[in-house]
């Protein structure tokens, strides 16, 4: 089955864990020696990450195409869904696009500064499951023998209560090959991916297409072209989509969203309303303030849709008139976002009193990737919440950061100088940006509202700086 092109526009969202900048201070002349500091003879980059799931489980075979000043380089993920590209000699942007099986393609940018520092990259990508798709057969179609008869069912669909206004101007002319209109009702469902786990806290998202709706298919201009024989309505439940908003704490993009759903085919419309159904699997506990968004395929922007979210028994219920990236979120739980700074531990090399050169020497370091939560499940516990309430919040904190699980990553800086005797290397600063997360999710309960607060530390970019010295050499400073 062929991925729909719909979902190739969307850009889905990558998670950058870490990223290593590391550098050298020369020291100022004024000093004396009696042997020359080193100095650096090489500058080389890697960039390493991880593949997952939503579920945060490691896709292993992942293919990895990485394009950058004209040459293209491959990789494929091992079994922990870890790859690694290394001695890169080129600064830039490399663009990444990951397949694997089962998977829609993801990609990612990793820029690296031509600062005549060595920079050591690492991010984790998320690939979300190819689209779950029905095709609209010609059993469940009206049959449109004449341009007259599909003009009629269009003029009927216009001139109902709930037709679109969108629909009374797009389809004032139109041919039998222009609009697809449904004998009965049309449902397509799929289920987000969660840990096995968190089976209960899985979110079922289900489109329905009434009988007797029109359906018509717009071009990117806004032009009302010809409609798919093969029309195929498919839908896939996705852990987030990137938009051209700054990932700010008031922006859109940064609310925490129930689900995430991208529709398609690409520009289909449809002359009245259809229903689109996020399920609630908390029971008698749903989240304060849901709200419908769309990201608008011209702005690359999320947009609140006019429609309003019910909570019927069934889930989060609303109406749509167009196929795009859906998405219902909580506008109401606005996260407070920090940016902060934790000391690295790394070791300089000391070779003033040794017997031989050492040659391309490297510096062992550690950094930590990926994310660190608080405990939901205690706090939900604390506030007499439900076990899939638990986990509910947490499969969306985990679609919010990439991850929720930190590991340690060993590195090795590779400073392409010799050391004589009489020389080394000191390690000036060594640091790690850790962008720390809180929200206060707001549960609706038979006995009021509860408010869970949930922490996270994202580990980013860290930097380390090195200096040469020799015997009797001070080091001075830049």
């Amino acid at each position: 089955m062929k991925m729909n092109s719909f979902f190739k526009k969307w850009s889905l969202l990558t998670f950058v864990a870490a990223a290593t900048t590391l550098g050298c201070l020369s020291c100022s002349d004024k000093d004396q020696e009696r042997v020359e500091p080193p100095v650096v003879e090489t500058v080389v980059h890697s960039i390493s990450g991880m593949v997952l799931t939503p579920a945060e489980a490691a896709i292993g075979g992942a293919k990895l195409v990485v394009a950058i000043d004209g040459k293209t380089l491959e990789a494929t993920t091992d079994a922990q869904g870890k790859f690694a590209l290394e001695d890169l000699a080129t600064a830039g942007t490399y663009a990444f696009v990951f397949t694997a099986d089962g998977r829609i393609d993801a990609t990612a940018e990793v820029v690296i500064a031509d600062d005549k520092k060595s920079h050591n990259e690492s991010i984790t990508v998320v690939m979300d499951k190819k689209p779950v798709e029905q095709e609209v057969t010609e059993e469940v179609k009206v049959e449109h023998t004449t341009d007259e008869d599909a003009q009629k069912a269009a003029d009927e669909a216009t001139q109902q209560e709930n037709a679109t206004e969108d629909a009374k101007a797009d389809l004032e002319n139109v041919t039998k090959e222009q609009i697809v209109q449904t004998k009965e009702e049309v449902k397509v469902e799929a289920t987000t991916e969660v840990a096995t786990e968190d089976a209960e806290a899985a979110v079922k998202v289900e489109v329905a297409i009434p009988a007797q709706t029109v359906m018509y298919v717009k071009d990117d201009a806004g032009k009302v072209v010809e409609a798919p024989k093969d029309l195929a309505i498919s839908i896939a439940p996705v852990a987030n989509v990137a938009s051209a908003e700054d990932n700010t704490a008031t922006s859109p993009a940064a609310a925490p969203a129930v689900a995430t759903v991208v529709c398609g085919p690409d520009g289909l419309h449809f002359a009245t309303p259809i229903e689109l159904t996020v399920a609630n699997p908390m029971g008698d506990e749903s989240f304060e303030g849901a709200s419908l968004y769309y990201l608008n395929p011209k702005t690359n922007l999320w947009e609140k849709e006019t429609a309003e979210v019910k909570l019927t028994e069934n889930g989060y219920k609303t109406e749509v008139t167009h196929f795009s990236a859906y998405s219902v979120k909580l506008p109401g739980i606005t996260p407070k976002i920090t940016d902060a700074t934790e000391k690295l531990s790394v070791e300089g090399v000391d070779n003033t009193t040794g017997s031989k050169t050492l040659t391309k020497v490297e510096i062992p370091y550690s950094i930590k990737q990926g994310v660190e939560v608080s405990d939901i499940k205690a706090a939900c516990t604390a506030q007499g919440l439900s076990d899939i309430s638990f986990r509910m919040i947490k499969n969306i904190v985990a679609n919010r950061m990439g991850a929720t699980t930190v590991s340690t990553e060993e590195k090795t800086y590779k400073t392409g100088m010799d050391l004589l005797v009489g020389q080394g290397i000191r390690v000036v600063s060594a640091s790690q940006t850790v962008t720390g997360y809180t929200w206060n999710f707001k549960v609706v309960t038979l006995s009021g509202v509860k408010t869970v607060t949930v922490t996270a530390k994202k580990y980013g970019a860290a930097s380390i700086q090195v200096q040469g010295y020799s015997k009797d050499h001070t080091g001075g400073s830049n």
